[in-house]
């Protein structure tokens, strides 16, 4: 549920309650991973997926039974080999799929808080009672507790580093902003690093690239985009961002440019050149800033997952993988 933490908090915050539905086991082909959740809000407004659709409908009948009750209710979709086994009707995809529906309210000090810090970008986990007579209450010490639980994480939120203040990185900023990445945007000029025109960035820092950048907290999970085209300080950014283990440092320009960068980050000594993603972004002929958004962030995705970023057309084995953690 972390990842609809502020839609909920919103309404918590007014005293009303919500209902949340986690799905809390998975096996074969699903569309989304454990811990996915869809919410009912006040007015029977949805928000959130499980299953794309194929069991959303289901989930809004027991959710409002829940609203109701108050007790909470495991729900099981899917096939099984077993004729005796009850399940609800059947994920398209043939997957099978456990989901805990329960309602949330304010008064549920450890869920609030935990939602809190997630939706704070902290790292944070909250552990769920699966057992009869307490599905669906909060278990303070899941690592001494015989019951079975369900433990949701939520790892601190990502970094993207946007360099450069064009029109691509506006719509850069807003795309990685909905993939729930916390954006900086950095760029020497006031007139162009404006909170009208980056309205979606966490962090709006003028200053020239490279010394601002020396300031920034870099890791694994962080995607650099180099958008300036600024021969005065790309390289050495780029330099900066691998050498730091930056996970995704992509720059944009031409292949010629790309060359000539090349040449100075030789000159530079710099590491690890094989993970610069230059020219930027996957080859779907993007031509407006928007389309090129979509590129760009499309190979962060398949850098961060591992993945070919190719069409699924013509492929085999299953569409939806379990994605590789960074640790």
């Amino acid at each position: 549920m972390f990842e609809l933490a502020p839609r909920l908090l919103a309404v918590l915050d007014t005293g009303a309650p919500v209902v949340v539905a986690t799905a809390v086991s998975m096996t074969g082909s699903a569309p989304s991973g454990v811990g996915t959740s869809m919410a009912v809000l006040p007015g029977g407004q949805v928000v959130g997926t499980i299953s794309g659709g194929c069991v959303e409908g289901s989930l809004f009948l027991t959710a409002e039974q829940v609203l109701e009750t108050g007790e909470a209710v495991f729900e099981r979709f899917g096939f099984d080999d077993d004729p005796d086994a009850v399940w609800a009707p059947a994920l398209r995809c043939g997957g099978r799929v456990e989901v805990l529906v329960h309602r949330v309210t304010s008064d549920d000090a450890l869920l609030v808080s935990a939602l809190r810090d997630a939706a704070a970008g902290l790292p944070t986990s909250l552990a769920v009672s699966l057992e009869p007579g307490t599905l669906g209450v909060v278990v303070t010490a899941p690592d001494g507790c015989r019951d079975r639980v369900f433990v949701e994480r939520s790892d601190h939120r990502p970094r993207c580093v946007v360099v450069g203040a064009v029109e691509t990185a506006v719509a850069v900023t807003n795309a990685a902003a909905v993939l729930g990445y916390a954006v900086t945007v950095v760029d020497p000029r006031p007139v162009f690093l404006t909170d009208e025109r980056f309205p979606a960035a966490d962090e709006r820092i003028v200053g020239w690239p490279t010394r601002v950048f020396e300031g920034l907290p870099v890791d694994r999970t962080t995607a650099v985009v180099v958008l300036a085209h600024d021969d005065r300080f790309d390289a050495e950014v780029i330099d900066q961002a691998l050498r730091r283990g930056a996970g995704y440092v992509g720059a944009m320009g031409s292949r010629s440019t790309h060359e000539r960068r090349l040449a100075e980050l030789h000159a530079l000594g710099t590491p690890d050149l094989d993970r610069l993603r230059s020219p930027i972004g996957l080859d779907i002929g993007a031509r407006t800033p928007a389309e090129t958004a979509v590129a760009i962030m499309a190979e962060v995705v398949a850098v961060r997952t591992s993945s070919s970023g190719g069409a699924l057309t013509g492929g085999s084995g299953p569409i939806h993988r379990v994605p590789a953690r960074v640790p």
